[in-house]
């Protein structure tokens, strides 16, 4: 397999941001009187787009708005990002792959806070392209995400090589037609 494009995932596999994504939604819900736990969080929340589990979240809260909780959580995120760590060897192979292949960030994450992290941690500038969230209307498992970033690079699935973690992810690689490298959280890789 030719592997002219590369597209990676975020959050749990380029940089492990369930602890900074936990503080800020913790805090941002706080403020409307809601808490969470962590167990709670990485079992409903982690590695999805805040679409598709605030309004469940709040679904007997009618008073609170979801977007306004993402809003005020996107405000307090930076002043988590120490929590979250990158996944240094996962840095080093996009690097040595480039620039003979064009790479693009794909995550459900939103644009400011994708963003944040990448410059957090000094990796904005390894990715020719960033998707987001706020791009697309079908959050992962679904292949929107991936279809956007390499129609945007030039580059048919079959050769692109997916990086991901999440079972949403690697779903929607499949779905995508795309091989997947797996990362565990931990930062190695199955």
């Amino acid at each position: 397999m030719t592997v002219r494009g590369l597209l990676v995932d975020l959050d749990g596999t380029l940089v492990d941001t369930s602890g900074a994504n936990y503080a800020a939604y913790a805090a941002a819900l706080s403020c409307y009187g809601v808490t969470i736990d962590e167990d709670w969080w990485t079992r409903n929340a982690f590695g999805r787009n805040w679409r598709d589990f605030l309004p469940d979240l709040l679904e007997d809260r009618p008073d609170i708005e979801p977007r306004a909780v993402a809003a005020k959580k996107a405000a307090l995120y930076p002043e988590h990002l120490t929590a979250s760590r990158l996944n240094h060897a996962l840095v080093q192979l996009i690097a040595g792959m480039r620039p003979g292949v064009k790479t693009a960030l794909v995550t459900a994450a939103s644009r400011v806070n994708a963003l944040a992290v990448l410059e957090h941690h000094g990796a904005d500038t390894l990715f020719d392209l960033v998707v987001t969230g706020d791009d697309v209307r079908a959050h992962k498992p679904a292949p929107e995400a991936y279809i956007l970033a390499a129609s945007r690079l030039g580059v048919p699935a079959d050769e692109c090589l997916v990086i991901e973690d999440s079972p949403a992810g690697i779903a929607a690689a499949e779905a995508f037609g795309s091989p997947c490298l797996i990362v565990r959280h931990d930062g190695g890789t199955a």
